[in-house]
């Protein structure tokens, strides 16, 4: 009876235990488009949290899009247009990768070949 008390106590913990936070964390990770081919626009929210602080930048695509210094925490909000698959990274001064993830391009109908309208009697 005694080990079961112990974990009566025990659970009520670990039910309010507050969960950690994501170290990396973008939202949305897919953009569908109506076409294949067309341009895809999304707001996107990317979050990060390292153990320490220091000097990092966002890049998406190899491009340098945002920086903080002396930070240990970011947020950024944008739009972007997209047509395939995008990537996103957090580096260091060093440019060394810390987190990295990839936001997918989708499209609900295949690409048409030919735009024109046909038309046929028969």
């Amino acid at each position: 009876m005694n080990k079961y008390m112990f974990l009566t106590m025990l659970f009520p913990a670990l039910v309010y235990a507050e969960p950690k936070a994501a170290p990396f964390m973008f939202k949305p990770d897919q953009c569908v488009a109506l076409e294949q081919g067309q341009s895809c626009f999304i707001d996107i929210e990317v979050a990060w949290q390292t153990e320490v602080k220091g000097d990092f930048c966002l890049f998406i695509d190899e491009v340098k899009t945002q920086c903080w210094q002396s930070a240990q925490v970011g947020l950024w909000k944008n739009e972007l247009e997209i047509n395939a698959d995008v990537a996103l990274s957090l580096k260091d001064n060093k440019h060394q990768m810390i987190y990295s993830g990839k936001v997918k391009y989708a499209w609900i109908y295949k690409k048409r070949k030919n735009k024109a309208v046909r038309w046929r009697m028969f």
